[in-house]
This record gives structure tokens, sequence and C-alpha cells, in this order.
């Protein structure tokens, strides 16, 4: 019995950290899709997303409680995403003209260095999506996108 003990001290925690992962995958996957529909957004309408509500008309913007509605209020306030393991939320000013900086969050706080953080210049189309390792979050500070973060 002590060994499987000692070997579930090594493996499990192996294990749910993988778990963590794949949930930071589907963050991310989510993260890549919002950022081209933000810049979807303004290319068809000539004007900037400044609700969640906004991007849903280009595609469907999936929170825990379904697609994104105008009661989600504003980018900068965060949504939770299906699953309920990340909120999502843009973390640099409104008044930022055609520069969005975002991050996804995870929800459990053992997962908190799993961040992702992305930009997206609207001016230039430059992009850039980072997400975050083991011991060392993604930090918005290495993002190459051109502009200013507001």
């Amino acid at each position: 019995m002590g060994i499987v003990g000692i070997l579930s001290s090594i493996a499990l925690p192996n294990y749910f950290r993988q778990i963590q992962k794949t949930h930071q995958a589907e963050a991310n996957a989510t993260m890549a899709q919002m950022m081209a529909t933000v810049a979807a957004f303004a290319d068809e309408f000539g004007t900037q997303p400044k609700r969640w509500v906004d991007l849903n008309t280009m595609t469907t913007l999936m929170t825990n409680q379904g697609p994104a509605v105008i009661e989600d209020g504003d980018l900068t306030k965060a949504i939770t995403l299906p699953g309920e393991r990340y909120q999502l939320n843009r973390i640099n000013s409104m008044n930022a003209e055609k520069y969005y900086v975002f991050e996804a969050i995870a929800t459990n706080t053992a997962a908190s260095d799993l961040n992702i953080i992305a930009c997206i210049d609207l001016q230039t189309g430059a992009s850039d999506q980072i997400i975050g390792r083991k011991d060392e979050a993604a930090n918005i500070n290495s993002l190459k996108c051109q502009g200013s973060s507001g």
C-alpha cells in the first residue's frame, strides 16, 4: 500500500496540472477566436466593439450562461467562459483607440499562473497572444503588439 501512496503522490499532481493545461488550451482557443472577431467587427461596421454583445453580431461568443448578452456589459467587465474555468476581460482602457489587450484568468487559484494575455492593434493589424506557464504567468510587458497600452 505504501508503494501506491508514493506513486500517487508523484502522479496525481502531474495529472491535475495536465488537466489545468487542457483547460488553458480551451481558453486560449476562445481568446484567439475572440481576437479575430474584434478585428472582423471593426472591419464590418467601421467602429470598435465596446460590449461583449457587439462581438455576438459577428460570431457567437459563449459565456457560462450562453451567448453574450447586453447584461454582460462592456469588454472591461469580466465574463466567465463555458465550463466556468476561465474569466475573460479587456484589461486596457476603453479609451485606447483601436488597441485592445485582453486577459483570461483561471478561476481556480491553483492555476493562476496559467493565464492568457493577448493584444491586437486594429490600426496595423498586429496581434500577439501569450500563455502563462508553470510558475510564470504571462505578462503584459511581453506582448509584441504595436501601439500603446492606453
